[in-house]
């Protein structure tokens, strides 16, 4: 079950990136935002990789 979650969660993180990318290119958003939302990217990632490892 957690590696079920963990693969979702990786998912969502690769899925939310590229869109987050369009957004920005299209619509603008303050430039903190990218940073910001990468780094949570990250450690949700990392989060569910050790998820997926358990």
């Amino acid at each position: 079950m957690r590696q079920r979650i963990g693969f979702i969660v990786q998912l969502a993180v690769l899925m939310l990136l590229p869109t987050l990318i369009g957004w920005q290119l299209f619509f603008g958003m303050p430039l903190i935002v990218m940073p910001a939302a990468l780094l949570v990217c990250i450690v949700l990632f990392a989060m569910a990789q050790r998820l997926r490892q358990s």
